[in-house]
């Protein structure tokens, strides 16, 4: 395997794929304290340059794209001509189609956030969409995906999509709404803390069972006076978030 990319993905990511007895080749980065710090972690040769890499990649089975979503399909055309026929070419992105990719090709995406401010969840046990071009890279995005011994799901292209989607609906939504709520309580001098034990049942009952279920608040149970005093402390731009919210809770509770 080569390593094309040497962030907080790469840094989580290829140590468990050594340790399953993966045996990677070259990590290359364009920043050199990233592709050093990252091969002297994996005991292998780094380079800054896709030209010095030309050797591991004509001899590799597997070459992993883990560069960021815009220069995915850039930098997998420029190692296109690099790499054997029967290499299979890899990227770890959910949203970005597996046609960025040329060849033997797959999509290899944990579903988690790999924000290293994120909170200290393991990545054991974590579940990974899989896609695949053929049989062969099918195997390949299986056995990296078991790597961290979670749920893998194979998914077409549009269900991968699908999946993306509800994963930013879940998590990056889900945290701008946590970071308005906490923003309110700041503008009265009141602690984020208030809101622990909510936020650990949100997820929890979440988890548990259905969410639409659980839904409580007063824009399901249709409380005008409630949503009115809500209004009234936020500014035009949240305020307007807030409206389109209840609405959309109403309709759906009460069609």
């Amino acid at each position: 395997m080569v390593l094309i990319g040497a962030g907080q993905v790469s840094r989580e990511l290829a140590p468990v794929w050594k340790r399953e007895g993966h045996d990677i080749l070259q990590v290359v980065s364009r920043t050199e304290a990233s592709a050093r710090a990252l091969g002297e972690a994996l005991g292998c040769p780094w380079t800054t340059t896709l030209t010095e890499s030309a050797g591991a990649l004509a001899d590799a089975q597997v070459v992993v794209v883990a560069v960021t979503d815009g220069l995915i399909a850039e930098v997998a055309e420029g190692i296109s001509t690099m790499v054997s026929p029967n290499c299979v070419m890899v990227h770890l992105s959910g949203a970005t189609p597996l046609d960025a990719l040329p060849g033997p090709r797959a999509v290899v995406w944990p579903v988690r956030s790999f924000n290293p401010k994120a909170a200290n969840v393991p990545l054991e046990g974590t579940p990974t969409v899989i896609e695949a071009s053929d049989a062969s890279a099918l195997r390949v995005a299986q056995t990296l995906a078991q790597a961290w011994q979670g749920d893998v799901a194979e998914a077409s292209g549009t269900q991968r999509a699908a999946a993306h989607l509800a994963a930013v609906m879940a998590d990056n939504y889900a945290n701008h709404m946590l970071a308005e709520a906490q923003e309110v309580l700041g503008q009265q001098n009141l602690p984020k803390t208030l809101l622990r034990n909510l936020v650990l049942g949100l997820t929890q009952g979440g988890l548990n069972g259905d969410a639409r279920e659980r839904q409580t608040g007063p824009a399901k149970r249709g409380d005008q006076a409630t949503l009115e005093r809500h209004r009234a402390l936020l500014p035009q731009d949240m305020r307007d978030v807030y409206d389109a919210l209840a609405a959309h809770i109403a309709k759906r509770h009460h069609p």
